[in-house]
């Protein structure tokens, strides 16, 4: 039975529209429309930092290190 529940709580749709909140969220705080965005992980301090697309880099909010959105982990 809490297999069927989970099962039809998966199928239905969610409550709040969150995708939308964090884009006006974040295009608020930014100043700016913020088009997309992505959290990333900094290899230095394995902090997660978020950054606001269409920004060209970023930077960890810990200890300063550039992450470039266009490379893949290694």
């Amino acid at each position: 039975m809490l297999l069927e529940q989970l099962v039809e709580r998966e199928q239905r749709k969610p409550e709040y529209d969150w995708e939308s909140y964090y884009q006006w969220f974040f295009s608020a705080q930014a100043g700016h429309n913020v088009n997309a965005y992505t959290f990333w992980e900094c290899k230095k301090c394995l902090t997660i930092n978020l950054l606001l697309l269409p920004a060209r880099y970023g930077k960890c909010r810990c200890c300063e290190l550039i992450h470039l959105p266009g490379t893949s982990p290694a």
